[in-house]
């Protein structure tokens, strides 16, 4: 029995897809962050919603009490949306969930299924690591795709081999349905995991726009992009250990040490803001 419950059945043209999982794959909530920003930027239209009643384990990943307007008491429960959105004449599918912790053959299998009955045949994945960058360069972006598409949209190689998350179980299994897949994933600095990371959601909307042809409002992020920059940049300059630290990740990633320190300097920094 499916756990997708359909609100509508859009007839869309060639539909492109672009998807997104809160978890392991989403390292400083930039994946989320982007897809949600165009969710709510290009005010998607709700077309199917995935239970996740038999994919979640509800001890590690609790639904939430919500309070409405009318002060009523609603249960949020996990599960992956799918919204559809009209960008630059063309319909494009959201995809954005939370990771599941079980049974993720079978949560692929119904993933697929509803993309195929929207029509859906290349998508684009997006994801985010925590890596050893300075958060003044710009923002790498590796690019799980054919030779000539990293050429073309500047997008590094990857040789990663290892443990992985939802969004490259996807990437393996949507193939094998006929819908092409590019995987997107953007490093993160590892001194400020734990918050939000605009300007590598911001790379990898900006990314994906140009990957589809469409326009996902990744410019409308900019001025948080600016925002977060200087708020970063003022912990900067309280901390001369701090920049020199950031310095040294500049001029060579080679060459790294550990800044556990540091690492809970700027997050205090940016937990408590200007205050």
């Amino acid at each position: 029995m499916s756990s997708v419950t359909w609100h509508d059945r859009p007839d869309l043209e060639e539909p492109v897809a672009v998807m997104a999982f809160e978890g392991w794959n989403d390292g400083g909530e930039a994946a989320t962050m982007a897809l949600r920003h165009a969710w709510e930027s290009l005010d998607a239209a709700p077309v199917a919603t995935l239970d996740h009643e038999e994919y979640a384990d509800f001890q590690v990943s609790r639904p939430t009490i919500v309070v409405d307007g009318a002060g009523a008491r609603h249960v949020d429960w996990p599960a992956t949306e799918f919204g559809v959105v009209t960008a630059s004449g063309r319909d494009v599918v959201l995809v954005l969930g939370e990771e599941p912790r079980l049974r993720w053959r079978a949560f692929c299998d119904e993933v697929a299924d509803t993309l195929e009955a929207l029509g859906v045949r290349r998508l684009v994945a997006l994801g985010a690591f925590i890596g050893q960058v300075p958060h003044t360069l710009p923002t790498p972006i590796i690019g799980v795709a054919p030779d000539e598409t990293r050429a073309d949209h500047e997008l590094l190689p990857s040789s990663y081999s290892g443990p992985t998350g939802i969004v490259g179980v996807l990437n393996a299994a949507l193939p094998e349905r006929g819908i092409d897949v590019v995987g997107l994933w953007a490093a993160t600095p590892h001194y400020l995991a734990g918050n939000e990371n605009p300007k590598a959601a911001q790379a990898l909307l900006a990314k994906a726009s140009a990957l589809l042809d469409v326009d996902l409002k990744a410019h409308e992020l900019l001025p948080i992009v600016d925002a977060w920059v200087q708020q970063v940049s003022k912990a900067m300059k309280e901390s001369d250990e701090l920049a020199g630290y950031v310095e040294t990740l500049e001029a060579s990633t080679e060459r790294f040490e550990e800044g556990d320190d540091l690492v809970e300097e700027i997050e205090r920094f940016l937990r408590e803001g200007d205050g």
